[in-house]
């Protein structure tokens, strides 16, 4: 019997090194490069799910973690051709794609002088008001170009079309469902999709910097960019918002109310929740706000900043004498410009998100960066809107390499899982973890040829790689 348990207490004790096999940096490359290059996603799974078993040491993490970044920016064969629409523009159709219907749409693009298929350029996108066109917001970026914001000329610029935009009422609620139906740019799927079947086919042709794509918007475009960012917080170098605030709940309100305040001028006696406020991991926003906005409260608007500040969401906010819509062209000049100049950290050591559900008509987003959200406490009444949209708890993370320490605040989630890469921490030595103000320690991650493979493909449009992970339960 002693004899039969020692064999058994070997067995266990080497199983994980039968088990593990190092891989040659190589070999590693050409399998990553086998399954990047596999359109089909059964049998992209089964050669992701074959290399199950197979690790890196760090050098050779690392190399093939290059080439794997190198895969996702490829720079396209050649440029598309497109026609001039008016007064310089380009015309750019593409096809929204959105809870089993098609739609056909169109955006207006400004190309940088001597764009090319070898060099990767910066991308703006810019969201027009509900009272504004794909047109109108180009012409004022255009403008913003010509007073101040010069870094507009280096980038592609696309200024898409709300779909069916000004053919039906604004409110979406007073309209019959069906082609003429207004969208704006959400919380309606289709809304949602017109800006992100664009943005995913700009990467497709065009050879984008995917550490400088930004969104701006004015209005309802503004108010777009903070819920977009929310949808894709991996995705965005910057936003720059102007006279708009994050998405807001009146308690107590019922349909048709928003509007009647409005038409009241009442809106800003209103106490609005906007529990969402913080949510943009590491996203810097520029705001410009008018200090006697009505339409999208001031008061709003700087309660949402302080909160921003307060939980150490890089927001530079700028106010301005007027009313919604009147900005000084080169006060909104100065913040695009401000904005361009942010480069995309696709490692960020601070985090704040909120999960994002996914339901059958909508967006949905359990990852911001290295950190994916696995279990949550599901928060208020299943019937309120806010709480079906981000109903997966809010939590706080962060990294340092120097301790080779992460950090968890959480209440509400139970589970996350962390993606790492060698520039995050020191992947060979114990990791130190502090949840809720515990203290404890968990073993070295292993670098994982698997996990390498998989994001590669899953994060591709993001262009991000990593190449371990960790489950850490908070609660």
């Amino acid at each position: 019997m002693p004899r039969c348990l020692a064999a058994l207490l070997f067995l266990s004790l080497l199983s994980p090194l039968v088990l593990a096999k190092e891989a040659d940096a190589g070999d590693a490359k050409r399998w990553v490069g086998n399954v990047f290059d596999t359109a089909d996603a059964k049998a992209r799974d089964r050669e992701i799910a074959r290399l199950a078993g197979w690790t890196l040491n760090e050098a050779g993490a690392r190399d093939v973690r290059q080439h794997a970044l190198g895969l996702q920016r490829k720079a396209p064969a050649k440029l598309p051709q497109l026609k001039e629409i008016h007064e310089g523009a380009y015309e750019y159709i593409y096809e929204v794609r959105s809870r089993g219907a098609k739609y056909t749409n169109f955006a207006m693009l400004d190309l940088p002088r001597g764009l090319t298929a070898s060099t990767p350029v910066p991308l703006v996108l810019g969201l027009h008001s509900d009272l504004g066109t794909a047109w109108y917001e180009l012409s004022g970026l255009r403008t913003c170009a010509r007073e101040g914001a010069a870094g507009l000329r280096d980038c592609i610029v696309a200024c898409p079309q709300a779909l069916n935009r000004g053919n039906t009422a604004d409110d979406p609620r007073e309209n019959p469902p069906g082609d003429k139906e207004y969208f704006g740019w959400g919380p309606k799927q289709q809304g949602i999709d017109t800006v992100f079947n664009l943005l995913d086919e700009l990467l497709e042709k065009f050879n984008v910097d995917r550490d400088r794509i930004y969104l701006t918007g004015v209005g309802m475009g503004g108010q777009a960019c903070f819920e977009l960012v929310q949808l894709r917080p991996s995705q965005f170098a910057a936003i720059c918002v102007r006279d708009a605030t994050p998405a807001f709940h009146l308690p107590g309100a019922k349909e048709g109310d928003l509007a009647q305040l409005r038409a009241d001028r009442k809106l800003h006696e209103q106490k609005a929740e906007m529990p969402f406020a913080t949510c943009f991991g590491a996203t810097p926003v520029y705001w410009v706000h008018a200090d006697g906005d009505r339409k999208f409260p001031t008061e709003w608007a700087r309660a949402a900043r302080d909160a921003m500040k307060a939980a150490e969401v890089p927001v530079n906010y700028r106010e301005y004498e007027g009313f919604h819509g009147g900005g000084p062209t080169r006060l909104i000049a100065a913040a695009v410009n401000d904005c361009l100049k942010v480069t995309r950290n696709p490692s960020p050591a601070l985090l704040i998100a909120r999960n994002v559900i996914g339901e059958k008509d909508r967006d949905g987003n359990d990852r911001c960066y290295w950190l994916r959200v696995k279990s949550y406490k599901r928060l208020g009444a299943k019937a309120d809107w806010p709480a079906k949209r981000y109903a997966g708890g809010l939590v706080k993370a962060r990294i340092d390499r120097v301790s080779n320490t992460i950090v968890l605040e959480s209440e509400e989630v139970n589970e996350v899982e962390i993606l790492l890469h060698d520039d995050m921490l020191y992947l060979d030595r114990e990791v130190n973890l502090l949840i809720n103000g515990k203290a404890s320690t968990c073993k070295p991650p292993v670098r994982e040829v698997e996990l390498i493979a998989q994001s590669t493909t899953d994060f591709r449009l993001s262009g991000e790689v990593y190449c371990a992970k960790l489950t850490i339960k908070l609660r």
